[in-house]
């Protein structure tokens, strides 16, 4: 009976997290970061969000949906590795809710980026370590080798768990996949040593969210005076430590690094109901504020990021934390409304409204037009609005321009 329940929970979270990142992915516009990727050099980003439009059309959903599907096969995984590390399935639920709210989590699945990738193919080498899945295990650990180069903080990972297990074989190949990683993909340590501590320290606050991240560095430090450390614990310190200390000589590319730390909230919620449960009920109160406070902001951040595009009515564009993935799209169905299927604009903004079929032109071009007396009757009009923004342009030719 309770197996059907936390099954059915499990189907809810998994449905409203689709919806919702669905409705998220139609809000957004291509990036330059993402036409670049669409446009540029083939690579395996290159190849996966080409599928997706060979599948779905050149649209946004085609560009993201593989994202979201690699973001729910996470899901199930997440789940199955929690059910390995909580005692009951109502905590593996609580972990799967809190790898679902979390903003690194919901970026993931939404944008283009090595890391929906880097989370899936982690988690499936830690559920087949922990379902003793040996052959399986060795396998993907060593296919990680191929398919990104943010795998190096894995191999350390389990270098140093092989070690605390006295497995030869396991620190063995952790160690040379870790050396080999190194020397074809490299990893820059030149330059002039800067400290950027704080940035990364930032940054990794607003991945978990305040809250959650001082009750991961807690429970780094926690379970460090512990005897039997798990896996988890080791990908967590691992990582954590690693990217901090490199942090204080030079700026580090986080994507690489967040991937294994959003993955650990198996362990978060089994240290969390380990503590309120050995408390008597009138000694939980402050665990109760501390769970509450928490989802409370976490359901806040997810609105707030799926939702983004309800920030303009109350701030400008440009303070705007996902600026750079809207406008595009709004450019280019006006554009088309008025049969306009090419012209130049910015070099950064070309590439993204050639995703959405609006070409370039050696015939007109646009011009930003900040006051409405500078309008030209004769010429085409684009209004582009978002929230209480208004961005006005005309459509110019060439020799009327000069």
């Amino acid at each position: 009976m309770e197996k059907n329940k936390n099954l059915k929970l499990f189907l809810v979270l998994v449905s409203i997290d689709f919806f919702a990142l669905i409705y998220g992915i139609n809000s957004l516009s291509i990036s330059e970061y993402e036409a670049k990727i669409y446009f540029g050099e083939k690579s395996l980003l290159y190849y996966i969000t080409h599928f997706g439009t060979f599948v779905l059309g050149q649209n946004d959903f085609g560009l993201r949906l593989p994202f979201l599907f690699f973001h729910f096969l996470s899901c199930i995984l997440l789940f199955l590795l929690a059910l390995k590390y909580t005692k009951t399935q109502n905590d593996a639920i609580f972990a799967l809710l809190l790898f679902i709210l979390l903003p690194g989590s919901v970026a993931s699945a939404l944008l283009v980026n090595e890391a929906s990738l880097v989370i899936l193919l982690s988690l499936a080498i830690l559920c087949a370590y922990e379902y003793k899945k040996q052959i399986l295990f060795y396998l993907l650990l060593i296919l990680a080798f191929f398919v990104d180069k943010s795998f190096n903080i894995l191999f350390l990972t389990f270098f140093f768990f092989g070690i605390y297990k006295k497995n030869s074989l396991l620190y063995t190949l952790s160690l040379v996949l870790f050396a080999l990683n190194l020397y074809f993909y490299g990893f820059e340590v030149g330059g002039r040593p800067r400290g950027y501590l704080l940035d990364t320290l930032g940054i990794f606050a607003a991945c978990f969210s305040p809250l959650i991240f001082v009750y991961f560095f807690y429970v780094i430090y926690r379970l460090s005076f512990k005897e039997n450390k798990s896996l988890l614990w080791f990908l967590m310190s691992v990582t954590f430590i690693f990217c901090s200390l490199l942090s204080l000589r030079q700026k580090l590319y986080l994507e690489d690094f967040l991937p294994f730390c959003v993955i650990s909230t198996p362990l978060l919620i089994k240290t969390l109901m380990e503590s309120y449960r050995v408390r008597l009920p009138e000694f939980r109160l402050k665990y109760k504020i501390f769970i509450q406070c928490s989802v409370i902001f976490l359901l806040f951040c997810y609105v707030l990021i799926v939702a983004n595009k309800i920030l303009y009515y109350f701030i400008e564009p440009k303070r705007h934390f996902a600026n750079n993935y809207h406008f595009a799209k709004e450019l280019s169905i006006d554009l088309k409304k008025q049969n306009i299927n090419a012209l130049r604009v910015d070099k950064s903004l070309q590439e993204r409204l050639r995703f959405y079929g609006i070409l370039d032109s050696n015939e007109f071009y646009l011009r930003s037009i900040k006051d409405k007396k500078d309008l030209n009757p004769n010429e085409k009009t684009i209004e582009v609005k978002l929230g209480n923004s208004t961005r006005i342009y005309q459509v110019k030719s060439y020799e009327k321009g000069i």
